[in-house]
């Protein structure tokens, strides 16, 4: 009786079971139905969302049109590089008129780009490689009107310009703040690629704080796979939200679903200097720096890979009265870490021109802190002509102090102007410089200063040769340097 009992027991939990497994099924199929249906629904609406972001911002968006007067000789037009020494080389100089006769075309060279209109008065933001150099800037809105627009402010080491054109009823586009984005949120671009105008495109936050991409601007790129092609430069990046998170900027090519932005915060930073003076003054310490590399942090006693070494110091600038050397270490500013160049210029751009800031410092293994006033950011230009005695030998200089005396082991002078690092095949290194000389005359003439140094290397002419007199390690003889 046991034993049947069991087994009815055994049978009857069965059935059950099974018929909870046919419901179970029969739920699950409709739970599968139905969470196709939510993701439809999802699918629409998140569909529906772009739309309404398109329709929000494309009227803010303008297409750019500028013209170009460009000179080019009728024999450049024919490739002379290409027929040099060659048979034919004389007949296409001679093309179109005699080479002697300096006759020359001048032509209309046409380009485009993208703007967004960011206040009502009529100021538009966008890239400056779009509009520089341009005699002639037309601006098409959104409902077909046209402008002849004014260019108001430029900032190449941003890459970034606002123009102004006199109209009313202007759409505004919504500033957004880009410190807020995320990797991996929505991202929409709108522009005029290839001359396709407002056209939407839609992807992700690839990543953010981008930098070394070589363009010889700041650097700190909002990456994106919303397509970004040629034309869709100075057009706006936005959030889901229809808020302007950048400015489109450049792809790489021939990489695809790789573009970048300029984040719009560093826009908002500049844009009122642009419209009221045409240009951005920036407070700046006097130095060049670079990321520390594994090599670096052993040599210069750095325990982690946080920080930011100084190369130069200039002359004259806040960091040499603070008494900031090569080779120390930058760890923070006002107390606020920075991890690499980019942490710390964006700390710098902050700040005012003149104001006192306290930098926390490693130098020789030794923590310290200095106090330096910040001064004014010259000109591209005039940074470049104290690097021209860098570019002709391929190495990095920097006046004698008593920071470098201890660091290279210098005695017993106490001018002239130390070779500090030196680029591998470069012609320093192929002449035989080495880190740690002390250059104490260039053809004959004292070096006692930075100053001195670019002078004579100015005045200095690399195909007839220069003559050097270095000091290294306690003795003193003669190099010479001829390309």
């Amino acid at each position: 009786m046991r034993v049947k009992t069991t087994r009815g027991l055994i049978l009857s939990l069965s059935l059950i079971a099974l018929l909870s497994g046919l419901f179970f099924c029969v739920d699950k199929d409709k739970a599968n139905s139905l969470t196709k249906n939510d993701k439809l629904t999802t699918a629409k609406s998140l569909g529906q969302a772009f739309v309404e972001v398109a329709k929000k911002v494309q009227p803010s968006v303008v297409n750019i049109t500028t013209e170009k007067t460009i000179t080019i000789k009728p024999w450049e037009r024919f490739g002379e590089d290409f027929f040099k020494g060659s048979p034919f080389e004389e007949f296409f100089r001679g093309f179109g008129g005699p080479r002697e006769k300096g006759k020359e075309y001048r032509h209309r060279q046409r380009s485009g780009g993208s703007g967004v209109i960011v206040d009502k008065e009529g100021y538009i933001l966008t890239n400056n490689h779009v509009i520089e150099g341009a005699d002639k800037v037309k601006v098409r809105l959104n409902d077909g009107r046209e402008f002849i627009a004014t260019v108001k402010g430029q900032d190449p080491r941003t890459d970034l310009a606002v123009l102004h054109i006199k109209a009313k009823d202007l759409p505004v586009a919504t500033l957004g703040d880009s410190d807020k984005i995320d990797v991996g949120e929505w991202a929409i671009a709108i522009g005029s690629p290839f001359g396709l105008e407002h056209t939407v495109t839609v992807g992700v936050i690839s990543a953010k704080g981008r930098s070394g991409l070589g363009t010889g601007t700041y650097e700190d790129f909002v990456q994106t796979d919303a397509s970004i092609n040629p034309g869709n430069s100075g057009g706006p990046l936005i959030n889901i939200d229809g808020e302007v998170i950048g400015i489109n900027a450049m792809i790489i090519q021939p990489g695809t679903g790789i573009g970048f932005a300029i984040p719009v915060n560093m826009a908002k930073q500049i844009l009122n200097d642009l419209i009221k003076t045409g240009k951005v003054v920036r407070p700046w310490l006097g130095i060049s720096v670079q990321d520390l590399t594994p090599e670096m942090m052993e040599h210069f006693k750095v325990k982690e890979k946080e920080g930011v070494l100084v190369g130069q110091v200039y002359e004259g600038t806040g960091a040499e009265k603070a008494g900031l050397a090569s080779g120390d270490i930058i760890k923070s500013v006002e107390d606020k870490p920075v991890k690499n160049v980019s942490e710390l210029v964006k700390e710098i751009q902050k700040k005012k021109v003149g104001q006192k800031l306290k930098l926390g410092i490693v130098r020789d293994g030794k923590a310290t802190t200095i106090e330096i006033t910040t001064s004014a950011m010259p000109d591209k230009a005039e940074l470049e002509k104290e690097k021209e005695g860098e570019e002709k030998l391929g190495a990095r200089f920097q006046e004698l102090t008593p920071q470098l005396a201890a660091r290279f082991r210098i005695t017993g002078i106490k001018q002239g102007v130390v070779v500090i690092a030196v680029e591998d095949g470069g012609f320093a290194d192929e002449m035989g410089l080495q880190e740690g000389d002390v250059i104490l005359e260039i053809n004959r003439k004292k070096i006692e200063s930075l100053k001195d140094f670019e002078k004579a290397m100015k005045d200095a002419n690399v195909e007839k040769g220069i003559l050097f007199h270095i000091h290294r390690k306690g003795s003193s003889f003669y190099l010479t340097f001829k390309k």
